[in-house]
């Protein structure tokens, strides 16, 4: 990510510790970029890049700059920028900024000390053309809101001068600043009128966005919890963002309850210049906790002159005036500082106002308004420390929300009191029990599973399990699974045994086919016990008709793994009409990945649309985001395995947007690793895979995930064979069932081994031990691992292709003359099991093996260049520069694949597309099939269909020979 100054803020507090980081601005970088290539072709532009202040202005102009600067040679850079002077008025002063900036080897420019400024202006523009001799010039002026007049004129001068000049002015303004009687506005407005004027509003940055700026800032993947934080309180912003985050550690789950000084200093630095009575009426603003009118602030503190205050903070920027006669602050931070700064005795005072005020507004009748309102009395009272009314509105907010489904709020709003009752010491009674189990369900319903996990034990420790069995049957059963899905156990199943004995304990029930549907699931696997397990369960739940989904999915899960796998599918869809039928949303889940995992391998086409299908079923249903998102994790790991890497980072990026369970948040880690491995980013690669083992405690014994293979591939990428071969034969042993990728296992623990026979051969010391340790492999695993299941139709061809590269890097590590062809087989099941990544890999090595036995033909000049084209388009760099070394070593040229890549369509010709849609176009002109595109560019027929379609929309043709006609071909 690229690095670049900040001054958007820096005369308003200190700079801290860590750089600014630009993220998020990819399309913004291109509309820049444009006009900067646009200006390099004599097309002389002008862009005013706007937005609040810390928005990134400064960070996005610069580092757009200095990286067209850096490939376009002879292009001078002059910058200036706009100073809040006080006390004085230097003419020109911008203008000077920008003489003064210019390289040494151009020639200076005399502007005078005088005020008369009337031939500034022409002398400007002449000493500008000087220099367009040598180049394209880009002027950057930055807080141009902060501009002298002079330097207004001349800029104004400049911009209207002759259009076909090597010329670019870009110019950031900071949007607060310039009200209806700024000099700036009538300037603008007059520009603004220009052929070559363009805006660039800048807005906040996107939760993602917030996500990349703080990984990059605290060396690693933050914890969601700390995203959702940060965000809540900078809503985007990235200079606030960088001040929240300086000093936090990596592992920081929540912000520290003492805000930073320099971001406070930054956000009241306009505050503080307001009158005292503006100053009064904002902090109780601030108190009310949400955009407010008139009405409600003059009932509040009828003292106030509010007719005064507000406009006056309106004029300032500070707050901004709603839609509707509301008033709230310009950015939420300063309410909660000038919330907090109120003495507390007014504060307590103010609030009793507020929650009175809302309390006795009438009732709109929608519930999520409804809901709203009594969270926001609850919140009130609470703050004003009234015991009794906050427990009252507290517990009516809470039901309020529920009915809303606003379950989030529902669970702040009771954990909140129980709390309080916790740390006044208050003995549990029945009303407590009664919130846990509220709470307990909020949380499931609102995906907070730590939370959830929480109270669960909150539980169990106030039932009393003679008194209510079935009540702590069910809190078992559900305890088995959060543990599972936050990584701490993988197998629970003695809790879900008593679960079971508690239950036959009463008469039969829904919560006894649970207890036994997932004893059958249960990771513990024994054929016999879950057979019959899943018998009794389904039998009692078509008996009761009640619980049938999940009984259904135990069904599917036994028929999955007693290799019958027709079964399994029938089972599993049909569990997946009861279970969104009974809004089981869990067993819904279960059921549809089951009925996908059936169908066959979770490394192949079908798999990825197969999963992608049933993740849209879902979410039309309205199984929540937490339950669905699992999905989009699944298949980024599948469009990662068959090369549609682009297709999996955009899936993925989706995820982190979102609250994930560890277990599906360390699943997303374990691909982002495996594909920064193979593109030759060692770092990275271990940077994620050390956050996957700190959200799973239970790695070790965690089948569900491949741990043990991507720790493998990981280190194969760091050049460490050693532990490569270690983590790889570590994930052959299990308990009970292999882990997932287990077929991997056995290849990647040979390739270890050849790679260090092969480091032995290169310096000429002994590797008998190495042989000896690859004679032990070969003797335990004549075959690669296979998971239990029904061999479908891909499940077969990643086998076979897999069984024939652990063969080929057996023939590697013992230098054998079958090497080649062994080589030559496993590309060509690679590729029939569309494992992208292995045939890459295989292809490498089949060149490298044809090289050694002396080929040099046109056999082997394809296949490298077949080879270097494929790990091109997958930006596998590792491979790219082996073949690299193969083929100036061998003599081989390159050049027609470097050429053979058609030509992406230029954004001036088709604006509006992204690089890929771009590239999509040319091979459409060029006359390609979909199967034809998909192929060369490493994604599905239908991904490539999907970019047609958009590319048509965007472009408003018909059809490819409509496309054509708008390239001009």
């Amino acid at each position: 990510m690229p690095t670049c100054h900040d001054a958007e803020m820096d005369r308003a507090a200190p700079s801290p510790p860590a750089p600014p980081v630009l993220v998020g601005r990819d399309d913004e970088c291109r509309r820049l970029d444009a006009l900067l290539s646009s200006a390099a072709s004599a097309r002389a532009g002008i862009m005013l890049v706007n937005g609040d202040a810390g928005i990134g202005k400064t960070a996005l102009v610069r580092s757009v700059v200095d990286t067209f600067a850096a490939r376009t040679r002879g292009t001078t850079v002059l910058t200036g920028t706009g100073l809040p002077l006080a006390s004085m008025n230097v003419p020109l002063l911008a203008v000077r900024g920008l003489v003064r900036s210019r390289p040494a080897h151009h020639p200076g420019l005399d502007l005078g000390t005088d005020q008369d400024v009337s031939e500034a202006p022409v002398a400007f523009d002449e000493w500008l053309d000087t220099l367009l001799k040598h180049g394209p010039v880009v002027l950057v002026l930055d807080d141009l809101h902060w501009t002298d007049q002079s330097s207004l004129d001349v800029l104004h001068y400049v911009v209207t001068g002759p259009e076909n000049r090597p010329l670019a002015i870009l110019a950031t303004v900071r949007t607060s600043e310039v009200g209806d009687r700024h000099p700036l506005s009538r300037w603008v407005a007059d520009v603004r009128r220009l052929p070559r004027v363009e805006e660039l509003p800048l807005g906040p940055l996107g939760k993602p966005a917030t996500l990349d700026q703080l990984a990059a800032l605290l060396g690693g993947t933050p914890h969601l919890s700390l995203v959702d934080d940060v965000y809540a309180h900078t809503a985007g912003n990235p200079y606030f963002t960088r001040l929240l985050a300086a000093g936090l550690p990596h592992d920081a789950r929540a912000l520290p309850d003492t805000m930073p000084s320099s971001l406070r200093s930054a956000l009241l630095r306009t505050w503080s210049t307001l009158s005292p009575t503006a100053r009064r009426g904002t902090q109780v603003l601030a108190v009310g906790g949400q955009a407010a009118g008139y009405d409600a602030l003059a009932d509040v503190a009828p003292e106030l002159p509010w007719n005064l205050a507000l406009p006056e903070a309106v004029a300032s920027g500070v707050v901004d005036a709603l839609p509707g006669g509301a008033y709230w602050f310009h950015h939420p931070l300063i309410a909660e500082i000038l919330e907090s700064e109120m003495p507390a005795g007014e504060r307590r005072a103010h609030h009793r106002a507020f929650a009175r005020w809302w309390q006795v507004r009438p009732s709109s009748g929608e519930p999520a308004a409804e809901a709203a309102r009594a969270a926001l009395v609850a919140d009130h009272w609470f703050r004003a420390e009234d015991v009794v009314a906050a427990r009252t509105w507290a517990v009516r907010a809470a039901d309020a929300s529920a009915r809303a489904g606003a379950w989030s709020e529902t669970l702040r709003l009771l954990r909140r009191e129980l709390a309080r009752e916790e740390s006044a010491g208050e003995v549990p009674d029945t009303d407590t029990r009664g919130l846990l189990h509220q709470a307990r369900a909020a949380a499931e319903a609102s995906g907070d599973i730590e939370a959830e996990l929480e109270l669960i034990e909150k539980l169990l420790a106030v039932i009393d399990p003679a008194g209510d069995p079935l009540a702590v049957a069910e809190l078992l059963i559900r305890r088995g699974f959060v543990r599972y899905l936050t990584g701490r156990e993988f197998d629970d199943g003695d809790a879900l045994a008593y679960a079971e004995e508690l239950a036959r304990t009463r008469p039969p029930s829904a919560t006894l086919v649970r207890s036994m549907a997932w004893r059958a699931m249960n990771g513990r696997w024994e054929a016999s016990r879950s057979a019959q397990l899943s018998e009794d369960a389904l039998a009692l739940a078509r008996e009761s008709d009640d619980a049938v989904g999940i009984a259904l999915a135990a069904k599917s899960v036994v028929a999955f793994f007693g290799d019958d796998a027709a079964s399994a599918i029938s089972y599993a869809s049909e569990a997946l009409t009861h279970a969104v039928r009974e809004k089981d949303w869990l067993t819904a889940a279960i059921s549809a990945e089951f009925s996908a995992t059936a169908g066959d391998t979770a490394w192949s086409p079908w798999f990825a649309d197969e999963v992608a299908r049933h993740r849209a079923f879902l979410e039309t249903v309205g199984a929540p985001i937490h339950q669905t998102v699992s999905f989009a994790v699944v298949e980024a790991d599948a469009r990662l395995s068959i090369g549609e890497w682009e297709a999996c980072t955009a899936l993925l990026r989706s995820c982190m947007a979102v609250r994930m369970h560890p277990m599906w948040d360390a699943g997303a880690r374990l691909s982002l690793a495996r594909l920064a491995a193979m593109q030759g980013r060692p770092p990275e690669a271990a940077g994620h895979l050390a956050r996957a083992e700190e959200l799973i405690a239970d790695a070790p014994h965690f089948a569900a995930l491949e741990f043990d293979a991507v720790r493998a591939i990981v280190a194969l990428a760091a050049g460490d064979p050693e532990a490569a071969y270690a983590h790889a034969v570590n994930g052959t042993t299990w308990d009970t069932l292999p882990p997932t990728m287990a077929e991997w296992l056995v290849p990647l623990a040979a390739r270890a081994l050849a790679d260090q026979m092969e480091r032995h051969r290169a310096v000429g010391t002994d590797s008998g031990g190495v042989l000896v340790t690859l004679r032990e492999l070969t003797a335990a695993y004549s075959h690669v691992i296979v998971e239990p299941g029904e061999m479908t139709p891909w499940w077969m061809l990643d086998v076979e292709a897999l069984q024939v590269l652990y063969r080929a890097e057996i023939a590697r590590a013992l230098n054998s003359a079958d090497a080649a062809p062994l080589w030559r087989v496993a590309t060509i099941r690679a590729r029939r099991a569309r494992l992208r990544w292995d045939e890459a890999y295989a292809g490498w090595r089949w060149v490298e093996a044809l090289l050694r036995s002396g080929q040099r033909g046109l056999e082997t000049a394809t296949v490298l260049r077949d080879s270097y084209r494929l790990a091109s388009r997958l930006g596998a760099a590792p491979i790219v520069s082996a073949l690299e070394r193969l083929a100036t070593s061998s003599h081989i040229s390159l050049a027609e694949v470097l050429d053979d890549h058609e030509n992406p369509v230029d954004d001036d010709v088709l604006p509006g597309l992204t690089p890929r849609e771009r590239e999509i176009v040319a091979h459409l002109v060029a006359g390609r099939t979909y199967a034809e595109i998909a192929s060369s560019l490493v994604i599905s027929e239908k991904t490539v269909s999907s970019h047609v379609s958009n590319i048509l929309r965007k472009t408003g043709a018909k059809n490819r020979v409509d496309l054509t006609v708008l390239v001009g071909t």
